[in-house]
């Protein structure tokens, strides 16, 4: 069962075997006897990995809230490993919080950190994850959830291409490729329109200069740091790459619809690592402001 529930957790045999410290055929295993048992499939498999069938799904919903909480438990005993289960927006996992985490960690020895990147809201019912930092406006049912940190949107580009394209002024951004982001984030329209730009000239093109589309904020900052072309990302996440020089902004910043949320089960807000977790990054969105 927790084989079963590491792997549906992580959506990979391999990565549950790496937790469980065994390989993954004998993840592989475990989940086959487990099938055999309930005379039915758990997984199917997909392009990027495992993916849970009905069968699977129903069960993780059990298992996730129990394996929670038990782990929950543990953690109000006061002693011993706490397991703390972070599920994160993917450019917030990668830009502002795993660099930090080295801080986090030395200062809490006792608490084992797991953290899941993912454009998804978990299913926190289900015990999956212990906190989400999530992107939106905060209307989670169920969750407590508070903000914590606001969000603009800005222009970006390598300094290259603003040399050699020009790029002194907002209306100059017409000439140059621009890199859309989905499924979220602030789209180049509603930028032009809230910073008193025509909107016109920054919709999808149908000829003229060509842009590149991306699934996620992430893969924009790449791109737009080889060149490719102009990107609207999150301020302040992109703090390294302007700091590195590998990034300039272009042009002014618009606040952003979403913001980042601390998100939690009401009844766990005060669990001690929980608590621990919360105040750390209270306490980082403070220094850098």
């Amino acid at each position: 069962m927790q084989a079963f529930e590491l792997a549906a957790r992580t959506g990979s045999f391999k990565a549950a075997a790496e937790l469980l410290h065994v390989t993954a055929s004998a993840v592989s295993h475990r989940i086959a006897g487990l099938e055999r048992q309930l005379g039915a499939r758990l997984f199917e498999r997909g392009p990027r990995g495992v993916v849970l069938a009905p069968a699977g799904r129903l069960l993780a919903s059990t298992t996730g809230r129990a394996f929670g909480d038990l782990s929950r438990a543990l953690a109000r005993q006061g002693g011993g490993s706490q397991r703390l289960r972070v599920s994160a927006v993917p450019i917030v996992a990668s830009h502002w919080l795993l660099p930090r985490l080295g801080q986090f960690l030395a200062a809490h020895p006792g608490i084992e950190l797991q953290v899941e990147a993912s454009p998804r809201m978990a299913d926190m019912e289900a015990g999956l994850v212990d906190v989400a930092l999530r992107y939106g406006e905060g209307d989670w049912p169920g969750m407590a959830a508070e903000k914590f940190m606001d969000l603009s949107a800005v222009p970006v580009a390598a300094p290259e291409l603003v040399r050699r394209l020009r790029l002194r002024t907002p209306t100059e951004l017409l000439r140059a490729p621009l890199i859309r982001v989905a499924p979220f984030g602030t789209s180049w329209v509603e930028w032009a329109e809230g910073v008193g730009l025509d909107p016109a000239g920054f919709a999808e093109r149908r000829g003229g200069i060509k842009g590149v589309q991306v699934d996620g904020m992430g893969a924009a900052l790449r791109a737009a740091a080889h060149g490719l072309g102009v990107a609207l990302v999150f301020d302040p996440l992109i703090e390294s790459e302007i700091t590195s020089g590998a990034l300039v902004r272009v042009g002014p910043s618009l606040p952003a619809r979403g913001q980042i949320w601390f998100v939690c089960r009401p009844r766990e807000r005060s669990l001690p690592a929980v608590r621990a977790f919360r105040r750390w990054m209270r306490g980082e969105i403070a220094a850098v402001r």
